[in-house]
């Protein structure tokens, strides 16, 4: 087994964000340049951080990790580690995704999801994804919503997350999110996917 560290890295949380990030550039006809590390929770992500900025013939490093309910607090966890390993970290991210210089010539980039500014994760991305006007979207919501408070499971913050899921339950056949993008129920072309391709093609130039 071939155990050595791969020279163009990019770190997700867990196997939806693979897939969709996969699914994104196969739709986008792009041959995926760099391998996907799942880590399968954001504090393993950003433990690993140091390691994998300093990991052997490392060249480029991506970094994509969801904001959840304080981007800020995010963006100054991920830039610690960064910092700690010895990267050039700027004061504020970028609404287009972050790219900076890493210790020996190395680059580095990371995107908080949604789109770097909001708070959110994967879901609120996808969501953004969903065809302007599509019928069965508010009445997703809806569904949820109806959902008496007493009896409803859903984590705090996490409502996107459920519309998404209920939406995709519609469709002619329910699949996850990154083979909703394959089957084109997802626009892979609506601007806040395009921005992440475009993330992804200047970070692993």
């Amino acid at each position: 087994m071939n155990t050595t560290p791969s020279p163009q890295l990019l770190l997700v949380e867990g196997h939806d964000d693979l897939h969709v990030v996969d699914k994104l550039l196969e739709r986008h006809k792009i041959e995926r340049p760099f391998e996907i590390a799942r880590k399968g929770s954001f504090d393993e992500l950003r433990r690993s951080i140091y390691n994998e900025v300093n990991a052997p013939k490392r060249r480029v490093l991506g970094i994509l990790a969801d904001a959840n309910d304080h981007p800020d607090r995010r963006w100054q966890s991920v830039s610690d580690q960064l910092k700690r390993a010895a990267c050039e970290v700027p004061d504020e991210r970028s609404q287009t995704g972050t790219i900076l210089d890493g210790p020996r010539g190395i680059r580095v980039g990371v995107w908080l999801m949604p789109d770097n500014q909001r708070q959110g994760e994967l879901e609120d991305f996808v969501a953004d994804m969903i065809p302007e006007g599509d019928p069965t979207w508010p009445r997703a919501r809806q569904y949820i919503d109806d959902i008496p408070a007493g009896e409803r499971q859903i984590p705090p913050g996490k409502v996107t997350r459920a519309y998404v899921h209920a939406w995709l339950a519609t469709r002619r056949r329910p699949q996850p999110m990154g083979l909703a993008i394959t089957a084109g129920d997802l626009l892979h072309d609506a601007p806040i996917a395009a921005s992440l391709v475009d993330w992804l093609r200047r970070l692993f130039a």
